[in-house]
This record gives C-alpha cells, structure tokens and sequence, in this order.
C-alpha cells in the first residue's frame, strides 16, 4: 500500500492510501474514514488504463479538495488519465465541475 499525507483547504491532516493493485484509495483524517475513490485497471498490452468506477467523499469535507487530491493521487500512480464515463460526469453540478477542472489538469479523460 503506498500513503499520501497532505493538510487539506481547512488545514486537516489527511492520509490517502492506496491498495496494491492501485483500484481503491482511501481518505483518513483522525483515524475516520472521510472519502474512498475506486477505479477499474485495464491492461491493453503495453499500456495500462484505469475507469472510475465511484468516487464519494464526506458531506463535511466536499469542499477541502480531498477529491481532487484523490484523483491526481491515483493518477500520478497509474500513470495515464483516469476515465470517466459521460452519464457518471452529468451526475450532479458538483462533480461536473470536479470534471471540468480535472479534465483541463489532464487527470480525467471523458470515454
């Protein structure tokens, strides 16, 4: 398992870890669990590819940047953009937003 620690926009201590085969990351603040991404690893040959599958992080802490920080973690270890199917992306203003930004930082990819 490899762990990020980071102060999220409200200065809280924040731990990250993801599993080994890098298709769940777990958010921790105090030993509570407060967000959880899971992807789906694709392997084509050469180059290996991630889905989103869910991505949910505490009501109390939407606003702290903790999924965005989920995201880029799991992105810079898997190495390619993580896609995201178009029906999960027009779920809610929220998360299209969350889209919109991470698309443009190359974290997202629309499939």
């Amino acid at each position: 398992m490899r762990v990020l620690v980071f102060k999220d926009r409200c200065n809280r201590v924040i731990q990250i870890g993801l599993n080994d085969e890098g298709t769940c990351a777990t958010a921790f603040h105090c030993d509570q669990q407060v967000g959880e991404l899971r992807l789906e690893s694709h392997d084509h040959g050469n180059a290996a590819s991630a889905t989103l599958l869910d991505l949910n992080v505490e009501p109390t802490y939407r606003r702290s940047g903790i999924a965005h920080t989920l995201l880029a973690f799991a992105r810079c270890e898997s190495g390619q953009p993580i896609g995201v199917d178009r029906d999960m992306f027009s779920s809610s203003p929220a998360f299209e937003t969350l889209f919109r930004h991470l698309t443009l930082e190359g974290l997202l990819v629309p499939i």
